[in-house]
């Protein structure tokens, strides 16, 4: 839902900013509409394929395998933030030895906003669900299971 919000308030920014004579400002907005759809299409389907799980047939190492995924795709998106920051500083940089600047640092300077928002999103996201996993290891490891030849017991300290 957040990514979905900043999204779309980032196509509506972007129209509406990229209406302007001054074409550095342009590209910076026009990016933001291009990088905000493919986000936008991202968290819908994010969204959507969240409403469809079939929760009725968890386990507990399910939930657990789950987790540490989740926790997992937000770090290797972080990685990819930072290399979408790096590649906005290349374009603006860039930009300074070109004849024609407006484009590459109005898109470098919206790849650098683009993707500082998503590390920090996905920053954001990996420490609540980092949160969650030491919930679920706190509660595993009160749980206990003994088994013997003939039975097994299950304890849960408190």
């Amino acid at each position: 839902m957040a990514l979905g919000g900043w999204s779309a308030a980032n196509i509506i920014v972007g129209v509406i900013g990229s209406n302007t004579g001054n074409r550095e400002v342009r590209y910076f907005h026009q990016m933001n509409v291009i990088w905000s759809g493919t986000n936008l299409l991202f968290a819908g389907l994010g969204y959507w394929g969240a409403t469809k799980e079939n929760t009725n047939d968890l386990t507990l190492s399910k939930v657990l395998l789950h987790q540490n995924k989740v926790e997992k795709t937000f770090l290797f998106n972080a990685g990819l933030d930072a290399a979408y920051i790096t590649a906005g500083l290349y374009l603006t940089e860039r930009s300074k030895r070109n004849p024609d600047p407006s484009k590459l640092k109005g898109y470098g300077n919206s790849v650098m906003l683009q993707g500082g928002f998503l590390l920090l999103f996905d920053a954001v996201m990996y420490f609540l669900h980092q949160q969650h996993g030491k919930k679920l290891t706190n509660f595993t490891d009160k749980v206990t299971v003994i088994a013997g030849p003939t039975s097994f017991a299950l304890s849960y300290r408190l």
